[in-house]
């Protein structure tokens, strides 16, 4: 038998295929692996709103706008007076030793919070229900607290004991400041929210001031990234802080890195999260 070998038409044609194949086997590849990219990145930009919109309600929904709760409003910055901490008192407070001061015992349980009491940095509000006859009943004492003690209350039960510093409310008189046993005593912290730009890796971040120090809480964002509108109770754009009922919130985060869409386009594509918080005790104007 006479064997034929390729002929030189043959391979060129056999290495042209092979060109085409491995040419669309490298484009599946690549647009496969872009997608792969694109949607981590989507995932985790995704994941970073989720905490803004599980993060930003729980905080906001605490506020009373008509008690001060809203400390500076802006359209990318927020100070409130947050609550941290929870207690009841078990006695009637006692007069301290200096002016405005009382000695207030709370139970440790029930007792709820974020954390616990922090003197260092912490400020308090204790119900005040008031002198009797008169038509101001209710109303919160500001003050500030010194450390905790072990103590007990007349039940027998744990509670701790601490001497408060009270701001005089308007209107109010005597040395127990209307406050009774129960009365609620609420923990709370000077707390801002702001969009800012981070001098390490020039990006823009949501952070969390507490006493002048900054620390990133979500990001990187978008340069508008984060807006806050401030609304009374029928949806109306408002400035005044006592009328507000609602606060919007707007958060827009770019993917970390660059990448292709379906199109073979090369950006960093947006997402964002939009949310409405109603405040607690908002009142109709």
């Amino acid at each position: 038998m006479r064997r034929r070998g390729v002929t030189l038409p043959e391979l060129l044609l056999a290495l042209s295929l092979f060109g085409m194949v491995g040419t669309l086997v490298v484009v599946v590849l690549r647009r496969t692996e872009d997608a792969t990219r694109l949607q981590a990145q989507q995932i985790d930009v995704r994941q970073n709103l989720r905490i803004a919109a599980g993060f930003f309600p729980i905080e906001l929904r605490e506020l009373d706008a008509s008690d001060e709760d809203l400390v500076v409003m802006g359209p990318t910055a927020l100070t409130i007076r947050a609550q941290r901490q929870l207690a009841v008192l078990c006695r009637p407070p006692v007069s301290g030793l200096t002016p405005g001061s009382l000695v207030l015992t709370i139970r440790d349980t029930p007792r709820a919070g974020l954390r616990d009491f922090n003197p260092a940095g912490d400020s308090l509000l204790i119900l005040s229900d008031g002198d009797p006859g008169t038509p101001d009943d209710d109303a919160w004492a500001t003050g500030s607290f010194g450390p905790l003690a072990a103590d007990f209350c007349p039940d027998g039960s744990r509670g701790r004991r601490f001497t408060a510093t009270l701001r005089q409310l308007a209107g109010r008189t005597g040395p127990v400041w209307g406050i009774t046993s129960g009365a609620p005593v609420l923990g709370f912290e000077i707390v801002g929210y702001r969009l800012y730009r981070s001098s390490e890796d020039n990006r823009w971040y949501i952070g969390q001031q507490i006493a002048g120090d900054l620390q990133p809480v979500l990001g990187p964002v978008t340069s508008d990234g984060l807006a806050f509108t401030y609304l009374d109770s029928g949806g109306v754009p408002v400035s005044e802080r006592a009328r507000v009922a609602m606060i919007g919130l707007r958060v827009s985060a770019p993917t970390a890195r660059r990448v292709r869409d379906a199109q073979g386009r090369l950006g960093q594509p947006l997402d964002s999260v939009v949310a409405v918080v109603w405040l607690r005790n908002n009142r109709r104007f």
